[in-house]
This record gives C-alpha cells, structure tokens and sequence, in this order.
C-alpha cells in the first residue's frame, strides 16, 4: 500500500468541520460506509457517495440513517411489517479507511471508502451486536463495585484503602485468529493434510514464496491500522507448496495465525472483522483463497479463534489492579478470580449458543485437533510455574507481570460473534463473582478441584471442573462425559438452552428479545447450513466417486458392492423408498427439529461408514 495513504480517521476529525477538512484533504476517499453488526455477526457495507455524505453531515451524525428489517438479521425485532431501523454514529471507537485497490484515481491511488462503525436502533432500544456488548460492560461495571465493597479483602491485598478509590473497571478482550491459504486449483490430498499434522511438520516453521509476502504485508498493514500485531506463524495443519517451472508456487494449503494486541471488547471485536479483511484481501491480491471457516476439511485440523478475557480496576492514583490478581505468590488466583472461573462453567450450556452455533463450529470441536471438547479449565500445576493445558475449555494465562492474568477461551472459531460470546463471557463471570464475594480463596479452589459426587455450594455436583491432565489421553469418551457432562453433537443440542430464556440473561442487555432474536436465527442458519449446505457437498462428494471394474478383484467387487448399499441408502430414492437425506429434509421442513437432530447424528454416522467402504475399496486397486 502507498505509504500516504490513511487508514484511520484521527479523533479530532471526527467533529463535523474537522471532518469535512480531513476528507476534502484525501481526494481519494471516495464513499462512506456505515458499519453495523447484526445479532449473527454479520456486519452491514454500503456505499455513501462522499458528496451525498458531506452534504447531509447533520442528519446522518444525528441518526439520519435508516434500514429495514430485511438489510440486517433482527428477526422478532424488526420485521416486514415494522422495519425502521435507525444507525447511530459511534464516536468513541476507531474509524477506518477500506481500500478498492482495483478501482484507482488519475493518480493511481485506490478508491478510499470511510468505516464508520454504528448501533441499530430500533423504537427507541437498541438491538445489536455492539450494543449488547457496550451494554453489558456497563451493567458488569455497575454491578461488579457493590461486591468489591462487601469483600474488602482483595482491596486491602492490593493495598487500596476504600471502595472510594476505584476510578473505574476495565476490561480487556485479545483474539488470536487462525485461518486456512490454498491456491485456487489446489490438489492436495486430504492424505497427505493427515500425515504432516500428525508428524507436526507446519507448526511454527518458516514461511515461503507468496505466503511469506502476505503474512509478512497483513502483518504491516495490521501495524498501520493500529492493532498492534504481536505475531504471525504457520499452525499445525498444512503441506509445503510446489514450486512450478516458473518459480511460482502452486498447490498450496497451509494454515496460519496471527495475533494482535488485545484491546476494550468492543474495540477488539471491531478489530477482529477489520483483521479479517485486511488478510483476505492482501491474499486474494496475489491469487490466494483464505477460507476463516472453523473446519474447512474433515479429519484435519480446524480453526480457531482463541479469546483472551481480563478485568481490573482503575485506582484514582493511575494505577491499575487485575482484579484475578491473588496478591499471594501460593494461591493461582483471587476470590473474584476463582468466581470468575466458576461462573463460565457453571453457565457454559447457556454461553456457548453464542460461540458454536454452526456445523462446521461443532466439527471443529473433537479429540485430536487441539480443540475442546468438554466444559473443564486448567490452572496450572504451580502457581510458580503456570502451565498451559490446551486440552481444557478454558485456561488461566499469566505472565511476568499481575496484570497479564486472564483466561483463555479456545472454544470459539473465526466466524464467532465476538461481541455477545464476550457479553455471555462476562455475565456468566460475574454471576460466579457473586458466589465468590466474601468466600475463601482456599474453599473456592477446593470446590472447583472438586470430584463426581462430592458436595459443591455453586457447581453441579455430579461433574469434575478442574483437570491439568491431557483430557484427551488421559480419558476416553465415557470418561470426559461421566466426568465433565456429555458434549452436544448437534446445532439442535446446543441452541436447545436458550429455549427458554435462561435465568442468567434475565435484567441485563441479553435481554429476552435479543436473545429470542439470536435463537430464531441461528435456528435458521442451521437448517440452511444442513440441507443446502452439508448435503449439497456430500451429494456431490458421494455421487463423483466411480467404479473402476478394470481394476477389480473380487474382494473389490464386495467392497464395492458394499459402498453402492451404502451411498443409495443415503442419497437415493426409488419409487417405493426415500432415502436417508430425504427424511431428513422432511423433518427440517416441518421443523421438527428434536427429530432431525436424532435422525442427523445416525445419518452421518452412516456417511462415515460410506466413506470408510470407498477408501477401502479403491485403497485395494491396483
């Protein structure tokens, strides 16, 4: 990118007349777009002309600007019949400058398009991403300081004389994104992904030809944009490309992170959607596809987006306190921090509708993909020595200074709605502060390092919290269930707990019609994602696979055979049969979705055995 060019509007432009000088000084900023996040994550993109913009400054800054109900994903809000929906200026979050780099100006400069970030509102209420994230830290906030009056021992440990000199409580979010590169016609064999993630081959190794050149130029456009990259890296999964006569490489499939500083939630959630552009197009520039989906190929490791969780106090003296900080080198945490903890868990059925809400969500999330599978955390085996369990749901994350202490969230992946998964994060967390107030350090470790069985005040007595072992080898799947409750294996499983609205949300910005909303559409986006989606894939996957009898033996003819029983049963009606996926749409149809969530589980169990019946049958030809 030429290095003029601006990337984020300065605060002092953002004023009505600063902001017409800013603009008439960048000839090349073309458009405006009023950027608002629906209750799925989706972010609204339009394009202000810069002279409609400039001309109507006073009506737009005043919420001059209107959807409907169809633009954004707000169903029982604003629907057909009652659609008005107003976009409010956010003025205290970062503005940025979207780039057209194949659209330039007399001067070869690209097309400049203005972010503007915005709340919805709708009859007077809010109703959106943003705003419910705004909203909950300010309920968090208010609640949160009449506990650190009840329990003075944490302000007397971190040597604060009264309640009087909290100026404030902060809270801090960092995402670390992880994504998938291939070349557009990339032939790399599901095989071959396998055998280098087992032998870890990609993980942190170094970067070649195109890849390097994008990482390297999202990470210095990350810089520009004011994120603060901390680092970029090759993951686990991946194969080394080819290089073509030309020296060109070809055939790539590699999966990276990168990682910037955290930030206030909400900024950091903005922060996220914009990394998201930035490395999609500095990679598309150079013919490369970045896919953020969370498992883009079965069998291989999916992708992740881990979110960093913290919280303190703002002393009128300018310091600051991490309010998980033990103020005791033998204890992992505080009395609010081990509450912080325990309210995660314990509400984990009701948060996690927020996090994984989609197929390729709940597939990215098995045994051997470094991705968590059961609501359990990790503390460390010494307060000392702090360790990192990647096994668990959540994990407690310090380093050298008190203020790094925070948890590390590993369930959600790239498309999670950062802004409520980080509400849900967070009420949850204050619900078990509640509990924690005024209790032992000491009592609130033993009942998190509880057992099965044995008595708990706050969680569920018959499951295990707390594990610094590899849950994944240390337990087999009857294990991690009887000891850490049974994992959803479908949409239907997770969004089931948020049917009725769950006592946790109730008085705060997760209010019933957001969280109704929210329910209704990721309702729909599963039976979308299932029926047109997932079957339309296997149906080609399936129906693609050919016989090759001049090959056969006549153990392959069996096996074949086999296979062909299998793909009709699935995919193939007669005139006196329907096949498997067409119950299936059936049920969805008539939205009996208890039913075709059952009947989806026994589906693809028998899509693996297909599977498994072509590999050995064409794993035999010669």
């Amino acid at each position: 990118m030429t290095r003029e060019l601006v990337t984020v509007v300065p605060e002092q432009s953002k004023r009505r007349d600063e902001l017409k000088e800013f603009i008439l000084k960048h000839p090349y900023l073309r458009f405006v777009s009023l950027v608002g996040v629906d209750l799925l994550g989706n972010d609204t993109d339009e394009r202000i002309p810069i002279e409609h913009f400039l001309k109507n400054l006073e009506d737009i800054f005043a919420g001059g600007v209107q959807t409907d109900g169809s633009s954004v994903n707000l169903p029982g809000i604003a629907e057909l019949n009652d659609a008005k929906v107003d976009f409010l200026i956010d003025f205290e979050r970062r503005w940025v400058v979207d780039y057209n780099h194949e659209l330039t100006d007399d001067n070869g400069l690209p097309t400049g398009t203005i972010r503007i970030p915005v709340f919805f509102r709708h009859h007077d209420r809010f109703y959106c991403s943003r705003s419910v994230l705004r909203d909950t830290l300010e309920h968090v906030r208010r609640e949160l300081l009449p506990l650190l009056a009840a329990d003075g021992r944490f302000l007397v440990a971190h040597g604060v004389a009264s309640p009087a000199e909290i100026a404030d409580v902060y809270f801090t979010l960092g995402t670390e994104l992880e994504f998938w590169v291939s070349s557009p016609a990339q032939h790399v064999s599901a095989h071959e992904l396998r055998v280098t993630q087992a032998l870890k081959e990609s993980y942190w190794k170094r970067t070649r030809g195109a890849i390097r050149t994008c990482l390297e130029e999202a990470l210095i456009l990350l810089q520009r944009y004011g994120l603060e990259p901390e680092m970029g890296h090759k993951e686990v999964g991946g194969v080394h490309g080819k290089i073509s006569e030309q020296g060109r490489l070809h055939d790539v499939m590699e999966q990276l992170e990168v990682d910037w500083r955290f930030s206030d939630p909400v900024q950091s959630a903005d922060n996220d959607i914009l990394a998201r552009f930035i490395i999609k197009d500095v990679f598309m520039r150079r013919g490369l596809s970045v896919t953020f989906v969370a498992k883009p190929v079965e069998g291989i490791a999916g992708s992740g987006k881990h979110m960093h969780v913290g919280l303190g106090l703002l002393l009128r003296d300018g310091r600051r306190v991490n309010l998980f900080d033990p103020a005791d080198p033998d204890l992992h945490l505080s009395g609010f921090g081990y509450g912080a903890i325990m309210g995660l868990l314990r509400h984990w059925e009701v948060v996690n509708p927020f996090v994984s809400h989609s197929n390729s969500a709940l597939r990215r999330l098995q045994p051997g993909f470094e991705a968590p599978v059961s609501i359990v955390t990790s503390l460390g085996h010494d307060p000392k020595s702090p360790s990192r369990n990647r096994t668990v749901l959540a994990g407690l994350v310090r380093g050298d200074s008190p203020l790094s202490i925070r948890f590390e969230v590993r369930a959600p992946n790239p498309h999670t709605n950062a802004y409520l998964a980080c509400a849900a994060f967070y009420l949850a967390m204050l619900d078990g502060m509640r509990h924690a107030c005024g209790r032992d350090p000491a009592a609130l470790h033993a009942e998190l390092a509880k057992r099965p069985g044995e008595p708990a005040e706050y969680l569920e007595q018959g499951r295990a919290y707390l594990s610094e072992d590899d849950i994944f080898e240390h337990h087999t799947a009857e294990e991690r269930a009887a000891l850490f409750g049974k994992s959803p294996d479908t949409v239907w499983e997770v969004l089931t707990h948020l049917e009725r609205m769950p006592r946790l949300y109730q008085g705060t910005p997760l209010s019933e019609p957001v969280v109704r909303s929210f329910h209704t559409s990721a309702l729909r986006k599963w039976r979308i994602d299932t029926c047109a989606k997932e079957f339309g894939t296997l149906r080609r996957e399936l129906g693609e696979l050919r016989r090759l009898p001049e090959l056969e033996n006549g153990l392959d003819e069996k096996r074949w055979a086999e296979f062909e029983r299998l793909r009709a049963e699935l995919l193939r009606d007669d005139e006196d049969y329907e096949c498997q996926m067409t119950r299936l749409v059936r049920l969805f149809d008539a939205e009996r979705f208890a039913e075709a969530s059952d009947a989806l589980v026994a589906f693809r169990r028998r899509v693996a055995e297909a599977r498994e019946a072509y590999r050995m049958y064409a794993g035999n030809l010669l």
